[in-house]
């Protein structure tokens, strides 16, 4: 491979991202799940999942080339707006900061892959766009989440939450010996 540390730097970058998005995706899981929408707290909480698999492939690839992985957020997530004290879900905006992250991440992947090919490595490249087909199915359900909400309004959320109380929705936690 001609250029090993060009590509040891591209994939620390996809590191990054995925670290500063498995955070964001964390921070609005919490606030979902504190206000009862379950089907929204387990949607962030299985993208999250699947992003920290994400830094496991781009890791990997790191160590083969015998970089250092270096675990560092591009930068600091978006909280949220509070209103009279209380955190302001608002339910439009957070899903269109996901969506909007993931076409961002898919951008910068889409850079990542060709600068990885112009420098010789293939492999990485291809890991590249296999993340890219990911982000997209990522932001493809952000996009549909927010138009669900959109059209549904604050039926979309009642209906989660009366799932909830009725028992038809699990918290999430008993998949970790946590109920």
């Amino acid at each position: 491979m001609a250029n090993k540390a060009k590509s040891i730097e591209l994939l620390n970058k996809g590191v990054a991202k995925e670290i500063e998005t498995v955070l964001q995706y964390l921070y609005f899981q919490f606030h979902f799940e504190d206000k009862g929408y379950t089907h929204l707290a387990k949607l962030y909480k299985n993208v999250a999942i699947k992003e920290m698999m994400h830094i496991d492939m781009l890791s990997d690839r790191i160590l083969f080339l015998k970089g250092d992985v270096i675990m560092k957020p591009v930068s600091e997530i978006v909280y949220l707006d509070k209103k009279e004290g209380q955190v302001d879900l608002d339910i439009k905006r957070v899903l269109e900061i996901s969506a909007e992250l993931e076409r961002k991440t898919v951008d910068a992947y889409n850079d990542f892959a060709m600068q990885c090919g112009a420098a010789g490595d293939a492999t990485s490249k291809r890991l590249f766009e296999k993340l890219i087909e990911i982000e997209e199915e990522h932001e493809d359900t952000f996009d549909i989440e927010c138009d669900n909400y959109v059209k549904f309004g604050e039926t979309y959320l009642a209906l989660q939450t009366i799932q909830r109380v009725n028992g038809r929705e699990e918290s999430g936690r008993e998949d970790i010996g946590m109920e």
